[in-house]
């Protein structure tokens, strides 16, 4: 507790201890002169507080004005070597990690927050909404739970953060619970990445690393994203390397025309017949065709692909190539 508000409330009490005193003794008759006293010397001793307090805020602001100028430059450098791995090593970066709660080996954790809306055409006054999501991510992380050092860093909110167990975990379930990502500024959402657990420093830069894929995955529709609440399935997918979309067959032209009445029925019904577990009565009702039109439609995949969509492999292979059609359009795509 700062020393200021510990005069306070020193003073506080014993001025709640005084009334309370001076009401019972004035309840009896006698010994006035002992009232008298003990009146003389609360008067002096609150006065005294409240002259030793002005003169400690004084002497305490001052030297917080040169703390503040000193640290600043050795707050941005312990997050900078955090995020690299490095251990701090000068006297006042430990002490100052100390104090901000970072805390080897309790578990350590990276967040990123970006705007919804950075980079999508809309107008974002970005550095008032990144202060803002400061802000708003103070509240939301008290200091009694979790060390935090907190910057803004290439358009983002950084944070490493530190609790006694379960770091990343809880800190998702708290900004989840407190709508961290619904409470914004000037209209504009966020969306935040976290990583996983890391239990010592030299394994931060690895949490910076799944915080910022994370981030990637975190969309309008699920802003909040955990690493390890990715799609396996979408995360190679999306992180698809050249060779791989140069690997999409031609006949993928037959799935992409999106203003292609037949290219939109076969897609809609493979990606149907794959959720049906390959039923194609089921698949007839979901899509309320009938299920000759299924097999229709089956056999049209097939003759145009020359991949049977009613085995297990054929399916998997046409979801996998719509996919990345899809995530990657038809960029490397290889021609006959």
């Amino acid at each position: 507790m700062p020393l200021i508000a510990s005069l306070h409330a020193y003073r506080l009490a014993h001025k709640t201890y005084w009334g309370m005193t001076r009401e019972l003794l004035l309840r009896h008759g006698s010994r006035r002169e002992a009232i008298v006293s003990l009146a003389l010397m609360s008067v002096f001793w609150i006065e005294l507080f409240d002259f030793v307090g002005a003169v400690l805020a004084e002497a305490h602001a001052v030297e917080e004005v040169l703390i503040v100028a000193k640290s600043t430059r050795t707050y941005f450098g312990l997050i900078d070597d955090l995020l690299r791995g490095i251990a701090p090593g000068d006297a006042s970066s430990q002490k100052l990690c100390t104090l901000c709660g970072i805390r080897p080996p309790a578990p350590m954790t990276i967040l990123l927050a970006r705007p919804l809306s950075a980079g999508n055409g809309k107008h974002v006054d970005l550095e008032a909404t990144l202060r803002s999501f400061v802000r708003l991510l103070e509240q939301a992380l008290p200091a009694a739970v979790y060390g935090k050092l907190v910057d803004i860093r290439d358009d983002e909110v950084v944070a490493i953060a530190c609790s006694d167990a379960d770091t990343a975990r809880g800190l998702f379930q708290r900004l989840r619970r407190n709508g961290f990502t619904r409470r914004t500024a000037n209209d504009h959402g966020v969306r935040v990445g976290i990583g996983l657990d890391a239990v010592d420093i030299t394994c931060l830069p690895q949490a910076y690393e799944e915080a910022r894929l994370a981030l990637e995955f975190a969309s309008a529709a699920q802003p909040l994203m955990h690493f390890s609440d990715i799609d396996l399935a979408a995360f190679l997918i999306q992180r698809a390397d050249k060779a791989a979309i140069r690997l999409i067959p031609e006949w993928t032209h037959h799935f992409s025309q999106a203003e292609d009445d037949q290219s939109r029925k076969l897609s809609s019904t493979i990606h149907a017949f794959a959720d049906c577990s390959f039923n194609v009565k089921e698949t007839a009702r979901r899509l309320r065709v009938h299920a000759n039109t299924i097999y229709f439609r089956l056999n049209r995949i097939r003759d145009l692909t020359g991949i049977d969509p009613r085995t297990y492999s054929g399916t998997s292979l046409l979801l996998t190539t719509l996919q990345l059609l899809k995530a990657h359009g038809n960029n490397g795509q290889r021609s006959s």
